[in-house]
């Protein structure tokens, strides 16, 4: 009878030792850190003293996002707890890494490192996509016309010119054309030359185009070539009859 009891007892404490392990609610934790701007190994231009670097991202968490850290070998900033962040950090001159820290609210962290080098200048121009159509003032698209983009920046190495022809339904693409600022003119025989200075917000854009027919060289009515041989040859052979009845 004793040994049933202690065998009951050694059970019963058996079951309490491990009732707490298996009743205890196991959380799960999952994070998400992007780091969209900048790029890895990028080259991040700043003119400011002391240079800077806006870091831009997205971020998510299971269990609630607590902070949102970003820290260079100059400083470190906070930016936020929201989802998507932006956030700029002082930066040094030269190659530089950024580390994002994500930290949720169970104090979990996950950490992206970008290496970057940063110049301390005014950034270059960007090179420009554009595309387009150049049609005529009634619709119609104007295939084989020449269109040329040249740079509107006093460039050392010239205004950097990039050309393209129009394909059948009168589309075109320009590529790797220098700056916003462009001189832009197409040209197609049959039609007026056109010439056109624009500047343009965004990397790539679109811009139509339209030409304008070239007018027809103007005629006097009813005289033609012919008549004026005619007419001409007669003058002569009057003025030579006249001099003959002086003579």
């Amino acid at each position: 009878m004793r040994q049933n009891l202690r065998i009951i007892l050694c059970i019963l404490v058996l079951i309490s030792a491990i009732a707490p392990a298996t009743g205890a609610e196991t959380v799960e934790t999952s994070t998400f850190l992007s780091v969209t701007s900048p790029k890895q190994y990028e080259v991040v231009w700043s003119d400011l003293t002391p240079p800077e670097a806006t870091v831009v991202g997205r971020v998510e968490a299971s269990n609630g996002i607590r902070d949102v850290m970003v820290e260079s070998s100059v400083g470190m900033v906070s930016c936020g707890n929201a989802t998507n962040f932006s956030c700029t950090v002082p930066v040094a001159e030269g190659n530089e890494t950024i580390t994002v820290t994500l930290v949720d609210n169970l104090g979990t962290t996950s950490e992206a490192a970008l290496h970057v080098y940063v110049n301390v200048d005014i950034p270059p121009p960007p090179w420009i996509t554009v595309i387009g159509t150049v049609r005529d003032i009634d619709g119609q698209p104007v295939r084989d016309a020449t269109v040329r983009f040249a740079s509107t920046l006093p460039l050392a190495w010239g205004p950097h010119p990039v050309t393209t022809m129009t394909a059948g339904d009168g589309s075109y693409l320009i590529t790797n054309a220098f700056g916003y600022g462009q001189t832009i003119s197409v040209e197609k025989e049959g039609y007026l030359p056109l010439h056109r200075e624009v500047v343009f917000e965004n990397t790539t854009s679109r811009l139509d185009l339209e030409l304008e027919p070239e007018e027809p060289p103007q005629t006097v009515p009813g005289f033609t070539a012919g008549a004026g041989v005619i007419a001409l040859s007669c003058g002569l052979f009057a003025i030579h009859a006249k001099r003959r009845q002086k003579s």
